[in-house]
């Protein structure tokens, strides 16, 4: 599991990405961790708010945002774009937001719809990690949607899978909608799911299993100390400061207590 801290405002984000070794997230419900908020993911614009840690669990919704300590939201993906998002309002105070973006949500504007969600309430400054997902060269698509996508999106997001048919481009789709509205992209983990077999594909290889990406917003330690480099990015092999212990996803804190645990 890909682990990374960041300083937001008056807190700590901790953001999460899991891989195949990590167990299946596809049947994670949140049932065994209640700070944990998993949507309901349907390819589609709804933003919703979780006021309190396991608010709005099992929603229809494809993103979520909270600037609720401790609460843990997830989306989870086998080919389409996870996003995780940090920023503060005015007084220092965090929020943290996941977006689930297929195809049809990039289209119909699930970017731009929770980015403009969290600077109704104040936040700025967002900034975007953007998970693991298909590359164009690996995603065949259609020339009719193909069509539409260039329409939305711009002619950038077009391109060609690596057997030389029209494919369309999430990553760039994603660069654009982030940028466009405001965002500031703090770091692309750009393994492709379909070639990369650390994660799950749906398109590549016919998996029903999903891999997920969390975030959470938490206090900073006090009394305050830096966060180092390693606290800032930790890609772990083993010994990670989060981690799934079974595939229905229940996180439990390091040995070393650095994380409160959920």
């Amino acid at each position: 599991m890909l682990t990374l801290r960041r300083r937001c405002g008056n807190s700590v984000v901790r953001i999460m990405v899991t891989e195949r070794c990590d167990g299946d997230c596809a049947p994670l419900d949140g049932s065994a961790t209640p700070t944990l908020t998993v949507l309901r993911q349907v390819h589609g614009t709804r933003v919703v708010e979780v006021t309190r840690p396991g608010g709005h669990q099992g929603t229809c919704a494809d993103a979520a945002w909270t600037s609720a300590l401790q609460a843990t939201l997830a989306v989870r993906t086998a080919d389409c774009v996870p996003v995780a998002l940090y920023g503060a309002d005015a007084n220092g105070d965090g929020a943290v937001a996941v977006i689930h973006a297929g195809w049809r949500g990039l289209l119909d504007g699930v970017v731009p719809a929770t980015l403009a969600e969290l600077r109704h309430h104040g936040i700025r400054d967002v900034r975007a990690v953007v998970g693991p997902h298909i590359c164009a060269l690996h995603y065949e698509f259609g020339s009719c949607e193909l069509s539409a996508a260039t329409t939305a999106l711009g002619p950038s997001v077009a391109a060609r899978t690596s057997w030389g048919t029209p494919a369309l481009d999430l990553r760039e789709a994603a660069r654009l909608a982030l940028r466009s509205h405001g965002a500031v992209i703090d770091r692309e983990i750009e393994r492709c799911t379909a070639s990369d077999e650390r994660y799950f594909s749906h398109r590549a290889r016919g998996e029903r299993g999903r891999t997920a990406v969390l975030i959470r917003l938490e206090p900073k330690p006090w009394p305050e100390r830096p966060v180092s480099d390693s606290e800032q990015e930790r890609e772990a092999t083993g010994a990670t400061t989060e981690r799934f212990t079974s595939p229905l996803g229940r996180l439990e804190a390091d040995p070393e207590g650095e994380a409160p645990g959920d």
